[in-house]
């Protein structure tokens, strides 16, 4: 029997309707993008940082867990190892620091995670009006 079709009709593509399309594999939808903010706090929380970026978390964290009353006359200076010096107005409310220093502590390791500040230590001293 003869073919009613010429040989190069049969297998040229853009006389067929069905066209193969060329699919990689299934890839779900991108999550939305994050700030770099948050993936510079999220990475320093996983290394735990070190030196000067610790010291900025660890005061950046005695800020938000000490509130207004106490944040507005008391300065955190620095940290030596797990050991965190904080300067205060008067020294009536740097004994009311050594009497919070448990609280402050245990709020500190519940956002920051344990061993990173062991101790609380004060000193009464001026504060600088930038920093309140």
């Amino acid at each position: 029997m003869r073919d009613l079709y010429p040989r190069r009709m049969r297998t040229d593509p853009r006389l067929h309707a069905y066209r193969a399309r060329a699919r990689g594999p299934f890839r779900p939808s991108a999550p939305a993008p994050s700030s770099s903010a948050d993936l510079v706090s999220q990475v320093l929380g996983r290394l735990g940082g070190s030196g000067r970026a610790l010291e900025f978390r660890v005061f950046d964290c005695y800020t938000r867990v000490v509130g207004d009353a106490l944040r507005t006359r008391t300065m955190p200076e620095r940290l030596a190892g797990t050991t965190l010096f904080v300067r205060a107005t008067t020294s009536a409310l740097a004994h009311e620091l050594t009497l919070l220093r448990a609280d402050i502590l245990e709020r500190m390791a519940t956002e920051m995670g344990q061993g990173i500040v062991l101790e609380l230590r004060t000193r009464v001293g001026r504060i600088p009006q930038s920093a309140t």
